[in-house]
């Protein structure tokens, strides 16, 4: 199918889904969002999800917690760049995301189906689910699939039924409509840092007012990094840790994981760097044993925590990380007239200060707009109702496919020479499409000619699609090249067709999506790709 093959009006109702690290959408209570957490438990050797969300985290502070086992900060485990501990669980990642997925869409397709009676059902429904900027093509392979199984849409469905929009875009989306408010116009560009549980994403737009109205292209590369809240997390029990070691004290394995959970929820958006933090102690006994309690600041059930403390070993640590991005980010601009915090870690007030205190003197707005939680889902949205409000995007790596090119005497190694009725070709080139951060129109194609050449009675054929992080390689088996997957074509040629007859293969390529989608067509037949990774690749 090509894009235009997909008519938006047969699915009037746009569901969009902000799948975080440790927080997705709402789920009847007042915070905007629920946690990111699945419970299981097992039967006869199988482990089947019980719960999800808030209800997850109800039921293992339950004195039935002990029968569950429960999930969470599974996403970043997508992150081929981070350095994770191995998965020790018996439900895989990916299921671990279709199980949530599954239960979400259950939940939102009642709510919605409430709302609008019998007019609707889920038939009528269209997605967008957002993921990170620095994914690769093989993470949103795996989040495409695990909707897939989720129910959301089925494999025999257009693709475009389920697009996938990438954080800061859906962000960008979202903090566009506050842009005249901060009195941005034509030719300026602005930054949205998307600081999240996990990642933390960041890309440069620049607004362009045209006679088909208002529009955003990218300016740089987005990309980011695994330094989201969930980090600062960690940081705080790994000092909470060391100052109950120092005392002596033996504590219950659901001791810190609790404290921290509460300085998640209480005080972590609202710590400012100076005042010092009060943290309430779970009720148990384990304290008693402490041998010096006032030492580390505990006194009437509270734990204080001192603020340069937490400014140096909880916070900054990932502060510097972030600061280091939007430095980044900045380097391939041309002048940056406002970043936008948006994100459940871009409500931070500290972050916020820290990036006024790095960035106010170059950068005349640095702001988090209303509710910056809820920017990427409401963002999402914006994106599904109007597709091509971003109208150019920037390549994140250089794709193209294997071909034979004319060999190259001395250049080539002879094990890729190919001598064949039609001349000397050397076999697996890498023949690039669009090279690593060149701008794309969002509907651009990029067609090349090429042909298959008669050689025997009966050839299949397949063409490679293949992407390098950097610049064109020589041949697809250089350093660095991974497959993406193949275009299948059936033996064009007829019984009677003499050896050497040629046909004409023409491949095209879409690259102004947040995925790629490539087609071939012989003889008037379209083929598209069919994407499929390396079995040992897992999660």
């Amino acid at each position: 199918m090509t894009l235009s093959d997909f008519d938006p009006e047969d699915y009037p109702i746009v569901v969009a889904i902000d799948f975080g690290t440790t927080f997705s959408p709402k789920q009847n209570v007042q915070y905007a969002k629920t946690p990111t957490l699945n419970l299981y438990q097992e039967l006869n050797g199988k482990y089947n999800m019980v719960e999800w969300g808030w209800k997850s985290k109800l039921l293992m502070e339950s004195p039935a917690a002990s029968k569950y086992t429960q999930l969470y900060q599974y996403k970043p485990y997508l992150d081929e760049n981070l350095d994770m501990k191995p998965w020790r669980n018996k439900v895989s990642v990916p299921d671990a995301i279709s199980d949530y997925l599954r239960a979400l869409h259950e939940y939102v397709s009642e709510k919605i189906l409430q709302e609008f009676g019998r007019s609707y059902s889920r038939n009528s429904f269209r997605y967008c689910l957002t993921v990170p900027a620095m994914w690769s093509d093989k993470a949103k392979d795996v989040m495409r699939n695990a909707a897939i199984r989720a129910g959301l849409i089925t494999a025999a469905d257009h693709p475009d039924r389920l697009t996938l929009v990438s954080e800061p875009e859906a962000a960008a989306l979202y903090c566009e409509k506050a842009c005249k408010q901060y009195d941005l116009g034509h030719g300026d560009q602005f930054m949205i840092c998307d600081a999240g549980g996990g990642t933390v994403d960041l890309i440069v737009y620049e607004i362009a007012l045209t006679s088909q109205g208002r529009h955003l292209s990218e300016v740089t590369k987005g990309h980011g990094a695994s330094c989201g809240s969930m980090f600062i997390d960690l940081n705080l029990g790994n000092l909470l840790i060391k100052k109950f070691e120092s005392q002596g004290a033996i504590l219950p394995k659901n001791i810190i994981p609790t404290m921290v959970e509460r300085f998640a929820y209480q005080h972590k958006p609202q710590f400012d760097g100076e005042e010092d933090l009060y943290l309430a102690l779970p009720r148990d006994n384990c304290f008693d044993d402490i041998r010096d309690p006032r030492s580390i600041g505990i006194d009437g059930g509270y734990m204080c925590l001192d603020a340069s403390e937490l400014r140096k070993i909880v916070f900054e640590p990932v502060m510097k990380q972030v600061l280091t991005l939007i430095r980044g980010q900045l380097s391939g601009t041309r002048g940056c007239s406002a970043i936008f915090m948006v994100g459940g870690f871009g409500s931070s007030i500290y972050l916020l200060d820290r990036v006024k205190q790095e960035f106010g003197s170059v950068i005349g707005t640095i702001s988090a707009p209303y509710k910056p939680e809820v920017a990427v889902v409401c963002g999402a949205v914006y994106a599904g109702l109007n597709p091509k409000m971003v109208s150019a995007r920037v390549t994140r790596r250089c794709y193209g496919i294997d071909t034979n090119i004319p060999f190259v005497q001395g250049v080539d190694p002879i094990a890729l020479r190919r001598n064949r009725i039609d001349g000397v070709w050397c076999a697996d080139r890498f023949s690039a499409f669009v090279r690593k951060g060149q701008k794309v129109q969002v509907d651009e194609c990029v067609t090349k000619l090429y042909s298959f050449t008669k050689l025997n009675n009966y050839t299949d054929y397949t063409i490679g699609i293949y992407a390098i992080d950097g610049e064109p390689p020589r041949y697809i088996t250089d350093r660095g090249v991974s497959k993406l997957g193949d275009i299948s074509i059936p033996n064009p040629f007829k019984s009677l067709d003499p050896i050497g007859y040629k046909v004409e293969n023409i491949v095209k390529m879409y690259f102004g999506l947040n995925e790629i989608k490539a087609e071939g067509y012989v003889q008037g037949k379209k083929y598209s790709t069919s994407v499929k990774f390396d079995d040992g690749d897992s999660y």
